[in-house]
C-alpha cells in the first residue's frame, strides 16, 4: 500500500492579490516524490490554499490511489473539509467540492492542520511565492 504526504499553501498578496500555489510530495519514507508550483492570477488567500490542495490530490493520483494525508496551515480549509466548519463563501464551496470529487479516487484522504513553521509547509510556502515572484517583472525587468 502506497501513502503519500502532501504539504501544501496558497499565497496571495493582498487578499484579493497576485497569488500562488505551492505543492509537495513525500513517500512513506518520508522522501519526497515531486513538487510543483504555479501562479494562478488574482484571488483571496483561501481561494489559493484550495487550489493549492487540487494541485497536490491531482499530483497524488500520478503516484498512488491508497492513502493520502494531506497537511495544511490553514485551519479553515482543514475545518470545512473535515466538517468542523460550515462554507459561508459559494467560491469556497465550488473549490470544496472539487476537492471531494477528487477524494473519490483514494481509498483514503485525510487533512491535518500544522503550524506555518513546519519545515515542510515552509518549502511550500517558498514555493508559492516563488511563482508570484517568477510571474510578475520586478523593476526594470521588461516582460516579453
Amino acid at each position: 500500500m502506497q501513502k503519500i504526504k502532501t504539504y501544501t499553501d496558497g499565497a496571495s498578496r493582498g487578499n484579493p492579490g497576485p497569488s500562488g500555489i505551492g505543492a509537495l510530495l513525500f513517500d512513506e519514507q518520508d522522501e519526497k516524490i515531486t513538487q510543483d508550483f504555479r501562479y494562478i492570477g488574482e484571488c483571496t488567500n483561501n481561494e489559493a490554499e484550495y487550489r493549492a490542495l487540487l494541485l497536490a490530490l491531482d499530483l497524488a493520483y500520478d503516484v498512488t490511489t491508497e492513502q493520502v494525508e494531506c497537511f495544511l496551515d490553514s485551519e479553515l480549509l482543514v475545518r470545512q473539509l473535515n466538517g468542523q466548519y460550515s462554507l459561508k463563501s459559494e467560491k469556497l464551496a465550488k473549490f470544496y467540492q472539487e476537492v471531494k470529487n477528487r477524494m473519490m479516487r483514494f481509498s483514503t484522504v485525510t487533512f491535518t492542520h500544522v503550524p506555518r513553521e513546519h519545515p515542510k509547509l515552509s518549502m511550500a510556502d517558498k514555493l508559492a511565492n516563488r511563482a508570484i515572484n517568477e510571474a510578475k517583472p520586478t523593476k526594470g525587468q521588461v516582460q516579453s
